[in-house]
């Protein structure tokens, strides 16, 4: 109980600042940098005290500020970055995150906090940036856009974190990698040619070679069809991911999974050269049957078990 008293537990929107180029000014100048934080703080206290923010700590360069409600917390920072594009060689870094601080004998603390301070450091010179929990909250407010910058691996936070931009307001936005975009849009491309080879390719093969077996197109047919599926579904999951919505693509992953486990024995009905190889080998000495179940069924099946039991102790 004497604990209890002395520590508070609160739920808030946890706002972290931090000065850009502070380190290079104040090595060139110790002066102009003590005026920067003084300047800093006087401009920017009647703007958190407007939106009911909690002054909690300052911190060298930094700031650490709290405020009852995400949507509160984001029109402060908005305003703050806004006010500050006034004022020459004062540019900050703004990072928002929701959680749990700690109050106790005036400090604050908490894993929150930490994580705030991270995703701060992703925020471009000027910008603000935020975590999903924070994005989720102002998802349905209109003139307050966001930027996914990815999913990010935050120094001392085992799981990765979702982190967004705020690119409305004229605030800078986070120059992301070209490579998803461009990955994406090649596979669509490649989706959309096998598409139209399932259906072209089997026709002029057909008409140029009238003796060709149906067998054999339909089974070319059903190759063109699921490169073109496969294509599709790598381009939605390189698209979703790079806007931060990869788990519908990884349940569209999972179906193709179900296909591809289908596959092999689809193409095996269309395909009677296979079937006679099979058959003989099925039918010759014991010792080649026990090479080839090795080969086919034992060989993948351990690499399988061993994969799966090497991610689940990663991810645990």
């Amino acid at each position: 109980m004497a604990n209890q008293k002395i520590s508070t537990k609160k739920l808030k929107a946890i706002v972290f600042t931090d000065m850009a180029d502070f380190t290079t000014i104040s090595a060139q100048d110790e002066q102009k940098a003590l005026d920067l934080i003084q300047k800093q703080n006087e401009v920017l206290k009647p703007i958190v005290e407007k939106h009911n923010g909690e002054w909690l700590k300052e911190m060298g360069d930094g700031l650490l500020l709290s405020f009852d409600s995400s949507l509160e917390a984001v029109r402060c920072s908005i305003e703050i970055q806004e006010t500050l594009k006034e004022i020459d060689e004062l540019n900050i870094r703004i990072g928002i995150h929701q959680g749990d601080i700690f109050i106790k004998d005036g400090d604050v603390f908490g894993d929150d906090v930490n994580i705030a301070s991270r995703v701060e450091g992703f925020a471009p010179i000027g910008g603000i940036s935020l975590s999903d929990k924070v994005h989720k909250d102002i998802l349905g407010v209109s003139d307050i856009k966001t930027s996914f910058i990815g999913h990010r691996k935050l120094i001392g936070v085992q799981q990765e974190t979702k982190v967004r931009c705020i690119t409305s307001h004229n605030l800078p936005q986070f120059n992301l990698s070209k490579l998803p975009i461009i990955a994406y849009y090649v596979c669509f491309f490649w989706a959309a040619l096998s598409f139209v080879a399932c259906t072209i390719h089997p026709i002029a093969k057909y008409s140029i070679n009238s003796t060709v077996p149906i067998s054999q197109i339909i089974r070319t047919s059903i190759i063109y069809f699921m490169l073109g599926i496969t294509y599709l579904l790598i381009g939605y999951s390189t698209l979703s991911f790079s806007r931060g919505i990869s788990s519908k693509a990884q349940r569209f992953l999972v179906y193709l999974s179900y296909i591809f486990v289908i596959l092999p024995f689809i193409l095996f009905i269309f395909n009677p050269g296979k079937q006679a190889v099979y058959l003989q080998i099925i039918t010759s000495p014991l010792p080649i049957v026990f090479v080839f179940l090795l080969i086919i069924i034992v060989i993948p099946s351990i690499i399988t078990i061993f994969l799966n039991r090497y991610l689940a102790k990663r991810n645990n």
